[in-house]
């Protein structure tokens, strides 16, 4: 097997993450093991190359995939949506007082609407 196949391969696992994203097409999961799992394939594949015939090519391709799969591992576990979550009411608190803009262009805020009933919708919106 050639060297680069197994940094290929790597790399392919991200795509599998981050092309459906750019396309709005993403398939959102608590861990996408169908785009971590090749990343490990391929980091897995290019040490096993290393041990079995040692070259400065596969050593690169190696090193390539390593660092893959710790971009890999920090962006899903740390950085996205995927990692721990900062502290959020849970089912039955009350919500936290806010204040925001509102579509007028004056303040809304929860404080003084508390008695009413609300449906409040928050999105991340398109960016």
């Amino acid at each position: 097997m050639p060297a680069v196949v197994p940094p290929l391969v790597a790399l392919l696992g991200l795509a599998l993450y981050f092309v459906p994203v750019a396309l709005e097409r993403a398939v959102w999961r608590r861990i996408p093991w169908e785009s971590l799992a090749p990343v490990a394939l391929g980091a897995a594949a290019s040490v096993g190359l290393v041990v079995q015939e040692p070259s400065a090519a596969r050593a690169a391709g190696a090193v390539v995939s390593l660092a893959l799969l710790a971009f890999a591992a920090w962006f899903f576990f740390r950085f996205s949506t995927y990692g721990p979550r900062e502290d959020r009411p849970r089912v039955g608190e009350r919500f936290p007082d806010f204040a925001l803009a509102d579509s007028t262009g004056g303040t809304f805020r929860l404080a003084d609407a508390r008695g009413r009933r609300l449906l409040v919708m928050l999105y991340r919106g398109y960016w």
